[in-house]
């Protein structure tokens, strides 16, 4: 029988939509091989509640964020894996990790319905896979698989190694990662700005001023909280040779260390940085900021423009990047 949550719930959610999703859910479970998150499943979208599902009560329905840790609380749930991290629900993450859940967050979005852009090689995603080797689940789904309902399922089945534990510190240090940098961003879009604009020397050096005050200031909160997270990030700053006090070095340190993941092996981090041989480069998808980050710093590290590097010079850099991860990766498995 479909769980049933209360009238204000069920009225957002088509009885024939949720039918069609526990129809999802049944052939789902018949397949064997597909691994299965115990606890519920959550997907959010930005400007709707979000989709809900907790398999062992086949219950499946919208919930306002503000109501997600009651509606956890009063089905007693323990763990949850949600599809993925937003500034929207940060604040509802934190309060559920506080609270004592186990949170879980998807770590790459194609984990469930794969690139947009299909190919022949390996599936890339659940429902690719699905399409390959069992096509009678999705029969009647195909045309709508890509739905909050549906991905709040699919989710239940994502392979664990694109899951990540969040922990309280973590949670803490990406806000005051993204308010970092989006000041780095303004900083930049200003001198673009400042560039085109008939403006004086004067105005222009003043406005420079105020926003590289803004940048180093959230630049310098970003390096205090990872601190207060991680009190031997400090030791960290001396294996890469940056325990120098350069707050923005150190800034791009801190940046890098929040996108290596130490639950996953040296090699996956190294392709979330881009960092692959050149044969195996085409169609490579990897995290851009994350590079930013990763190649500022080790630029930084070498005192060196990569922008006038030659080619031997470029072949060096690439291994410096790979030597940076290396060193914060060893150090986040020991200490974080």
């Amino acid at each position: 029988m479909i769980g049933m949550i209360g009238e204000a719930n069920q009225e957002h959610l088509d009885w024939k939509l949720r039918e069609k999703a526990i129809e999802l859910y049944r052939r789902l479970e018949e397949i064997s091989e597909l691994p299965r998150f115990q606890g519920a499943t959550v997907d959010f979208h930005p400007k709707r509640p979000a989709m809900a599902f907790i398999a062992e009560k086949e219950l499946i329905a919208w919930v306002e964020n503000g109501e997600l840790p009651k509606f956890l609380k009063d089905n007693d749930v323990k763990r949850v894996l949600v599809d993925a991290l937003w500034p929207s629900n940060v604040g509802i993450l934190k309060q559920l990790v506080e609270s004592g859940v186990e949170v879980w967050v998807l770590t790459r979005p194609s984990a469930l319905h794969g690139w947009r852009k299909k190919h022949e090689g390996k599936p890339k995603g659940l429902v690719e896979w699905l399409e390959r080797h069992h096509p009678q689940v999705l029969k009647g789904f195909k045309t709508e698989i890509k739905n909050d309902v549906y991905d709040a399922v699919l989710l239940r089945y994502v392979k664990p190694k694109y899951q990540r534990r969040l922990t309280k510190e973590h949670l803490r240090c990406w806000v005051s990662m993204l308010l970092y940098r989006y000041a780095r961003r303004s900083r930049q879009g200003l001198l673009q700005q400042l560039d085109a604009l008939p403006v004086s020397e004067d105005e222009r050096s003043l406005r420079i001023e105020m926003v590289e005050d803004y940048l180093m200031m959230e630049a310098t909160n970003f390096i205090q909280t990872i601190k207060s997270c991680y009190p031997k990030i400090c030791e960290m700053f001396k294996d890469l040779g940056i325990d120098d006090g350069d707050v923005v070095t150190q800034a791009f340190a801190c940046d890098v260390f929040m996108e290596i993941d130490e639950t996953r092996s040296l090699t996956e981090n190294y392709r979330k940085f881009g960092l692959v041989p050149e044969k195996d480069r085409e169609g490579l998808i990897y995290d851009g900021a994350a590079k930013h980050s990763l190649v500022q710093l080790t630029a930084r590290r070498l005192g060196v423009n990569p922008r006038y590097l030659i080619t031997d010079e470029k072949r060096a850099f690439v291994e410096e990047q790979k030597t940076t991860v290396e060193v914060i990766y060893k150090w986040k498995r020991k200490w974080a």
